[in-house]
């Protein structure tokens, strides 16, 4: 009843808010990542960076999520209690932008310490392979980390992603969207003028898109897709809510022209920040495809050096080999020159000692 009683021509299907499911499901793999070994050292959790700065209020300015995350679940509560069960707005909206604001806040920390570059796990597999090739690698060591948790999976970016920073993106975008509904309803309660209400309904939409867009497109480091994901969903609903309306109150309050615009301002900025996730993660696919085929490319000509290695050893080897029958011959040779010229010398002296025999000296 509550969605009824307060609409605007920003208020979302009903059906808009089984995100809560997937946000509060994320949310629970972000829990859950503190007890999982290859994420809970991660700098975008956070327990890290507690070893680094002193607890207290210079861990909460500096946006640590894991120091954010009990405020974000205490502002969250406060919003969808006082607006599903109070009825207070004010007070919806006080929680609303709370959560928005430690969700941004976590978002940008995040984005600050990416731990994983593109090319990390590239190198790291590089590494790996280098070592398989010379052997040098321990059969114990690599038990050990696979128990550990600390194989592949460490230097999985998507599983980093999804565990650790998708749960505020999602729910920033979503609830970006949330606060502006909720601003939308108290100046719909505080003004009773509909002209001033469709200004800031148009206002709204364009701030949302823009938002969205420098999330998105601006911040490259991070890719910030479900920031675009959240926003969609919600004006969306926002379409939706005006093609299907569930309650009579917004077409026997504004005008048609304001309803229409509002519709269609709402479906083409969503198809706009789609487009944009949609662009991004082709881009980074290719992108990735491109890192492997050099990848793969750079492997070859590293096998083909390690051919040529083989070989120019190979051949040195062969040389010396063959350098050391050439010295053992040689000296073999020299050896029975002298054993000859030392028979030449003994027979010449025998030779010499005749004839003087025979010359009766």
């Amino acid at each position: 009843q509550a969605w009824i009683t307060n609409q605007t021509l920003l208020s979302v299907a009903p059906y808009t808010q089984y995100i809560w499911y997937a946000i509060f499901l994320l949310q629970g793999l972000f829990i859950a990542a503190s007890f999982i070994p290859s994420l809970w050292s991660s700098e975008l959790l956070g327990y890290h960076a507690l070893t680094d700065i002193p607890t207290g209020l210079e861990a909460f300015q500096k946006s640590i999520p894991v120091v954010h995350y009990p405020a974000l679940c205490a502002s969250t509560a406060l919003s969808v209690y006082s607006f599903f069960q109070w009825n207070i707005m004010s007070l919806a909206f006080a929680g609303s932008f709370a959560s928005t604001y430690f969700s941004f806040n976590i978002i940008r920390y995040q984005l600050k310490h990416v731990t994983i570059s593109p090319n990390y796990g590239n190198s790291f597999r590089k590494i790996k392979r280098w070592m398989q090739r010379r052997r040098v690698a321990d059969e114990k060591n690599t038990l050990n980390e696979s128990l550990n948790g600390r194989g592949d999976v460490t230097n999985n970016g998507v599983l980093q992603y999804i565990f650790l920073k998708l749960p505020f993106e999602l729910y920033a975008g979503y609830n970006l969207g949330w606060s502006v509904s909720l601003l939308n309803i108290i100046v719909h309660k505080s003004i009773t003028s509909v002209l001033f209400d469709a200004v800031l309904a148009y206002v709204s939409l364009s701030a949302l898109l823009g938002v969205g867009c420098y999330m998105m497109w601006k911040e490259k480091k991070g890719l910030c897709y479900g920031v675009g994901v959240g926003l969609a969903w919600y004006l969306f609903g926002v379409f939706f809510e005006l093609v299907h309306p569930s309650s009579t109150v917004v077409y026997t309050t504004y005008s048609d022209v304001d309803i229409a615009a509002i519709k269609y301002m709402s479906v083409t900025f969503a198809g706009i920040l789609v487009s944009i996730v949609a662009l991004w993660a082709i881009k980074h696919v290719i992108k990735g495809e491109k890192r492997k085929r050099l990848d793969e490319e750079h492997d070859e000509e590293e096998e083909d050096d390690d051919d040529v290695g083989k070989f120019v050893l190979h051949g040195i080897a062969s040389v010396e080999s063959g350098g050391r029958r050439i010295i053992d011959e040689a000296g073999d040779g020299v050896d029975h020159v002298s054993m000859v010229i030392d028979d030449a010398l003994d027979e010449a002296e025998e030779g010499v000692e005749r004839v003087f025999d025979a010359m009766g000296v």
